[in-house]
């Protein structure tokens, strides 16, 4: 009987670990139970995996490095990616819209910094290289690798690779959660402006003659912009609106006289 060679060996296991992490994924909606769950099916994937590698034996040393740099980071990388979304989430602090931002890029630096420590090696691993992959990626026992890394089930730089992998992937989810912290771009705002849109570009232009925004710093055309995207409207050529209130035979501030009006009211029968 043929012997399942760890090339295939190693893509089944992954294909069933996929298979586990989209039916964890359904059931858990929150990140907590769903990145604990994921790690311990992962967890499970690789104790297999090293099992098998214990008994194998390689049958050429482009195969042990095939192993090495190709198909055991990637199922490790997962390990790394859920280990890090699970801890980002118990670290997040309890503030305002601007703490959360500030933490999420202090962790993006984190993995840049990272990734600068390792850039000859990331370098050489893009590069398509082979010259040194004998070096990064076969096993050897030495005295320079740390105590904890098993000399039979590892290389050290695997274990680099992997985290490499895990850390473009926490910067993605990173990016996501910052651009959801962002204001609503036009058609996510739960605002619909349903007034004249002269009436809007009065307010805007008001607003931007009391020098309400970045102490009169601000441009129309910003100003103008964020409205649009908070309230779900396209106010198109807003200057050419602006020139049509001007015009105005009836008066040149009918909106924000309005706006006076009904508050003052309101306010009395309060």
């Amino acid at each position: 009987m043929k012997t399942i060679d760890i090339k295939t060996f190693s893509t089944q296991l992954q294909d069933d670990l996929r298979l586990k992490l989209e039916g964890i994924a359904q059931e858990n909606k929150e990140i907590p139970s769903r990145a604990s769950k994921s790690l311990a099916a992962i967890k499970y994937s690789l104790d297999e995996l090293k099992a098998f590698v214990y008994q194998y034996k390689f049958h050429s040393k482009s195969e042990e490095v095939e192993f090495f740099k190709e198909l055991k980071p990637v199922l490790s990388s997962q390990y790394y990616y859920y280990e890090k979304l699970l801890t980002l989430k118990i670290g997040e602090p309890l503030g305002d819209i601007s703490c959360l931002k500030a933490y999420y890029f202090h962790e993006i630096e984190q993995l840049r910094k990272y990734l600068m420590t390792h850039k000859e090696f990331y370098a050489y691993c893009l590069s398509g290289s082979t010259d040194l992959d004998e070096v990064y990626f076969v096993p050897r026992k030495s005295a320079l690798l740390a105590p904890d890394i098993d000399s039979r089930f590892s290389t050290g730089h695997d274990s680099i690779l992997a985290v490499i992998l895990a850390n473009q992937m926490i910067k993605e989810h990173l990016d996501v959660l910052i651009k959801n912290l962002s204001p609503d771009p036009i058609g996510n705002s739960p605002l619909t402006w349903t007034a004249k849109k002269a009436y809007l570009v009065e307010l805007i232009y008001a607003l931007h003659a009391v020098e309400a925004f970045n102490n009169g710093k601000a441009e129309i055309k910003q100003i103008a912009n964020l409205f649009e995207s908070l309230f779900n409207v396209s106010l198109g050529n807003f200057y050419r609106h602006f020139s049509e209130i001007g015009i105005r035979k009836s008066g040149q501030t009918n909106f924000i006289d309005q706006l006076k009006e009904r508050l003052e009211q309101k306010m009395n029968e309060l």
